[in-house]
């Protein structure tokens, strides 16, 4: 089961609360505690229901004052945020305050209050101000957004606009804004952040890789993760006050949602998946939890709610090459475009969620993307998003550099071509010198001199990032802004709550590939050696943007000798040197060989270097043409596993990875092979948790693990889909297939139910199936919906297609209808002569089961355009 989670931001911090603690047969029960007031920051809440039986379905009533504090000259503080038993729905109250408390996760009823923000809670109310308090109306928090940043940019000089358009915003004395800096990393923990002309790695709560994450199937898990993230960003953005020794910003670097459609690209670790509706979702719920649970969007009618952190989506678009990243061209026709490259960002922000965005570096069918027409034309205009656009770093460089897309060959100036970036509506993320000429914001100064950019480009490209700033209460008065209320003197990584979240989010990460004959889990009793061998058995190791965890990382040996306690022996070899694994897997009674490669090609952690010889073409990461020609194993490794199999028939394989491996060879020999990302801080607590049973694996892959290199039908350079790769259109056999992830238990499908025979392009249906988790042990099984298309003859359309997907977990006999909403829109193709999304008439497939490839269940829908 899932630990029960009762408080959501900073708890155990303050004595925020306690949680429900899930046991074995009783229901837990208890009263709700009330929020705080006054002045300690996020309250002294009230305490949930502790269990009193011994759990099944522990849920316990929740605490309402997980944000209590936070008061205002005094006053009560926001509402507490009632929040229901996560097991079978606990029943939060909400309180009341200056922010409405939000309804529990399980029946919590909202709160009334000023701006009620969550469950539907509270009626907003004017916000109140004397405009005579403010020297200028931009520093009001009750005028309209748009006011606000249109007086704002009235009173900026053109150097100082000048000097905002960067990732490092320097201070603007005279009007009251204080510093900012846009960059610090985040995609699975807080990481780089800015530290005067370099960068730093901070101490902060670790979950395994984005690549790792997104195997959970499991947006409520990607939410953990953001508000992790979200939280730590603002303690670490409260305690810097020097700005040459700043800073980790609140506007993090995070989530990537390029998609994963070639498992060669050296980035795949920082993917979400290969599937454009999978990866849309889990950004989803990272960005819920990375603004506090909250949607925005509502600000310039003043009643929405502040962001906790914002996010920056990277990286638009279609990025998916190292080699040449510089200079390539992403030629991409317009069904790939539409129906693939595009569909997460344009989800994503259709959805609310996206607060700025991150360009490539890569050409977009002949266009630059960090001076891209798109951005314009689709983001802001089609798409109305209308949040900060930055390059990537050192972007401008190589727009200009004959060692990038060479636009000094045309006759381009380096100040022409900083001034395109921002009139494309762009500003400058990550600078440097070149030889001879000025860095980038120099560059776009002298532009601005030179007129070869106009305050309306300037203002154009910094609207944007003035927007985010006020989201964020960046320049509000503090005490109207509920985390800024943090002190910079809380450690929330630190806490035994955060080490909590660590490791539930990573078991929920772990996908049991194979298990034949039931070898896992193995029995902690009887056992009196085991061996743990290969060469990540006893290293967790940082990948290239991961800060540091809070203690050491508990690797695979730690965690596997800590299940089985000091009575049994665990042997460890790193190699086979010597025969060292051969005689410890010998010896032993199963061994467990950790394999994988090295996160940054075994580099220094912060070192710019190429991927060795040694491993060049096996291990993948950012830059220095860092993708992957081979998808297999090292060879060492490979013939290490072979060697130990030989004399140890009860070999477990760990894929210690970020990216899908070719594994043939495993698949068809060893008994039980299983897949956990790197990077996190408690990955060795939960492998040994699954490898012994104690938690039953429900992650699902996320991506086509092809048998080779040799199956994927295009270079790295290809990005035409259409031509045979991710399971949309491979016609091969993969080793494991997309959504694939084994249990030790078993789930039955029955009762395939469509609402209604047929659907159109204004129409859903919903489809509901029974699952019942028919064997003997406690499990989550994902639920996936795909849509086929067996009538489509002239037109290439994707193999399947998914549309729907749930993680339940359900007891031994237990029985859950699952009802997906299927929109007719969802069905649609794009028409490349009518430059729009299309329906063709004629019957869809529906196909509900639990991989792309275990379809349990199937039925018709007739559609009409």
């Amino acid at each position: 089961m899932k630990p029960i989670y009762a408080c959501v931001i900073l708890v155990s911090l303050f004595t925020a609360c306690t949680s429900s603690k899930p046991g074995m047969t009783g229901t837990a029960s208890g009263a709700a505690g009330s929020g705080g007031s006054g002045v300690i920051p996020f309250g002294s809440a009230g305490t949930t229901g502790v269990d009193t039986g011994t759990a099944g379905s522990a849920s316990g009533a929740a605490g309402t004052g997980a944000l209590g504090g936070m008061g205002v000259a005094g006053t009560t503080g926001e509402g507490g945020m009632g929040v229901g038993g996560i097991g079978t729905g606990g029943t939060g109250v909400a309180g009341a305050g200056v922010v409405g408390g939000r309804g529990g996760t399980g029946t919590g009823t909202a709160g009334s209050a000023a701006a009620g923000r969550g469950g539907g809670g509270g009626t907003a109310a004017p916000c109140t101000s004397n405009p005579a308090d403010y020297q200028y109306p931009f520093q009001d928090p009750c005028k309209p957004l748009e006011d606000r940043v249109t007086n704002l940019l009235s009173l900026l000089t053109t150097d100082e606009k000048v000097s905002l358009l960067y990732e490092n915003q320097p201070a603007v004395s005279r009007l009251g804004i204080p510093f900012f800096t846009t960059f610090t990393e985040g995609l699975h923990g807080v990481g780089w952040s800015a530290v005067g002309s370099g960068v730093q790695r901070v101490v902060a709560t670790q979950f395994p890789q984005a690549f790792g994450l997104a195997e959970s199937w499991d947006p409520e898990a990607m939410r953990i993760v953001g508000d992790t993230v979200g939280v730590e960003s603002r303690v670490y953005y409260a305690r810097w006050s020097d700005p040459n020794q700043c800073c980790t910003s609140i506007v993090i670097r995070a989530p990537l949602i390029d998609l994963g459609r070639d498992p060669r690209w050296g980035r795949t670790e920082e993917s979400y998946g290969e599937d454009p509706y999978l990866v849309s979702e889990l950004a989803k719920g990272f960005l819920s939890g990375l603004h506090g649970g909250q949607q925005y969007g509502g600000l310039q009618n003043n009643n929405a709610p502040y962001l906790m952190a914002a996010s920056t989506l990277k990286h638009f678009l279609a990025y998916n090459n190292e080699t040449n990243r510089n200079k390539s061209d992403s030629a991409v026709d317009e069904r790939n475009l539409n129906e693939y490259y595009l569909s997460p960002f344009q989800e994503v922000i259709k959805a609310g969620k996206g607060d700025s965005v991150m360009t490539s570096y890569n050409k977009i069918s002949g266009d630059p993307a960090m001076i891209s027409p798109k951005v314009k034309s689709l983001l802001m205009s089609q798409w109305k998003f209308d949040g900060m656009v930055v390059t990537d770093a050192f972007a401008l460089n190589g727009l200009y550099a004959n060692t990038g897309h060479n636009y000094m060959a045309m006759g381009w100036s380096y100040e022409k071509a900083a001034a395109e970036v921002v009139k494309s509506g762009q500003s400058l993320c990550g600078g440097n010198v070149t030889s001879g000429k000025p860095d980038d914001v120099e560059a776009l100064r002298r532009a601005a001199q030179m007129s070869l950019v106009t305050t309306a480009d300037l203002d154009f490209a910094l609207r944007g990032s003035l927007r985010l700033r006020f989201r964020l209460g960046d320049l509000d008065p503090k005490m109207r802004v509920p985390y800024r209320s943090l002190t910079g003197t809380e450690n929330p990584w630190a806490t035994a709550e955060y080490k909590a979240r660590a490791l539930d989010v990573s078991r929920r990460t772990v996908v049991l590939l194979k298990n034949a004959n039931n070898t896992l889990p193995l029995a902690k009793t009887g056992m009196t050696n085991v061996a743990v061998i290969g060469p990540r058995g006893d290293q967790i190791i940082r990948d290239w943007y991961a800060g540091k965890p809070p203690y050491t990382a508990v690797t695979a040996l730690a965690g596997i000798k800590a299940k089985l306690g000091a009575g049994v022996t665990v042997a460890f070899a790193a190699n086979n040197t010597n025969s060292a694994a051969v005689n410890a897997a010998r010896a032993a009674q199963a061994a467990i060989v950790v394999l994988g490669p090295h996160p940054i090609c075994g580099n220094a952690e912060d070192q710019w270097a190429a991927c060795p010889a040694s491993t060049m073409g096996y291990e993948g990461r950012e830059g220095f043409d860092a993708d992957r020609t081979h998808i297999g194993l090292m060879p060492d490794q490979q013939a290490m596993l072979e060697a130990v199999f030989a004399v140890q028939p009860k070999t477990i394989v760990v894929l210690l990875s970020g990216y899908p491996q070719g594994v043939k060879w495993a698949n068809d020999n060893v008994p039980a092979i299983v897949h956990i990302a790197n990077s996190g801080q408690e990955i060795g607590t939960a492998l040994a948790d699954v490898l012994f049973g104690d938690y039953n694996p429900g992650g699902r892959t996320t991506m086509t693990w092809y048998a080779s290199e040799t199956d994927i039908p295009t270079t790295i350079l290809d990005y035409d889909i259409k031509k045979g790769t991710t399971y949309w259109y491979f016609k091969g056999t993969p080793v494991f297939p997309f959504g694939h992830g084994l249990s030790y238990t078993t789930f039955t499908y029955a009762n395939l139910a469509v609402s209604g025979a047929g659907v159109s392009g204004a129409t859903s249906v919903n489809v509901s199936v029974d699952v019942t988790n028919s064997g003997t042990r406690a499990g989550d099984e994902v639920v996936q919906l795909y849509v086929a298309y067996p009538q489509s003859t002239t037109l290439p359309r994707p193999r399947q297609q998914l549309r729907g997907f749930k993680r339940v977990t359900l007891q031994p006999g237990a029985k859950q209808t699952i009802t997906f909403t299927l929109p007719g829109s969802a069905l649609s193709y794009w028409d490349a002569t009518a430059k729009a999304f299309a329906l063709t008439a004629g019957t869809v497939q529906i196909q509900v089961g639990s991989s792309s490839k275990d379809i349990r269940l199937m039925g018709n829908l007739n559609v009409t355009p």
